[in-house]
């Protein structure tokens, strides 16, 4: 018992620096996103204007020419990733509804992302938080209060970077969820007035 014990014991001293590693890479990750969130943040305020104007312009039941030249007119957003994924000045109602397909998929692939971050990330935060408490108590029976306080030192430190990469991730996630939602309710709007506009005699 004592042998297996020792084995798991080292096992988990072992896990403890591929833990700190990978909590570290996905708090430069979390970095990463949290500066593209910003700039996304920032660029969202003229992409949503143009997006309002076709959805407006759909709504008084303009030219298909009009919607899609609005929309090229977008810099950013998903309109323009719409443009990129649709055939320009198509009405084809098969093609923009893959379209907007492509575009679900992409946006459930970031949010698969972003979800990972969300659970992984205080999940490795605790692992690293008691792996080190081992060592840390068995400091404390031998008397050795210094290397207890630098285990303490390591456990603590894994659990605010775990729980801020679960905080920012979530926070990112719930506002991208909200956005693309809207975004992606008005660009199925616009595809059914342009695909009306082909089909009515």
């Amino acid at each position: 018992m004592n042998g297996l014990i020792g084995w798991l014991f080292a096992i988990c001293n072992v896990l403890l620096i591929p833990v700190i590693l990978v909590l570290l890479a996905f708090l430069g990750w979390t970095v990463v996103l949290f500066g593209g969130f910003l700039r996304e943040t920032w660029a969202r305020r003229g992409a949503r204007r143009m997006l309002d104007r076709v959805l407006a312009d759909a709504k008084r039941g303009a030219a298909p020419a009009e919607l899609w030249a609005t929309l090229r007119a977008t810099r950013s957003g998903l309109a323009r990733a719409f443009c990129a994924h649709a055939v320009p000045g198509t009405a084809d109602a098969a093609i923009l509804a893959h379209a907007v397909a492509e575009l679900e998929h992409g946006i459930t692939d970031a949010m698969a992302r972003l979800s990972m971050l969300t659970r992984v990330g205080p999940m490795l935060g605790l692992m690293g938080t008691l792996i080190p408490l081992g060592p840390a108590l068995a400091g404390l029976a031998a008397g050795d209060m210094q290397g207890m306080a630098q285990n303490l030192v390591v456990a603590f430190t894994t659990t605010v970077i775990g729980v801020l990469v679960g905080a920012l991730s979530y926070a990112i996630g719930l506002v991208r969820r909200a956005w693309y939602a809207r975004d992606l309710c008005d660009l199925e709007f616009v595809c059914q007035r342009l695909a009306a506009k082909t089909e009515a005699p």
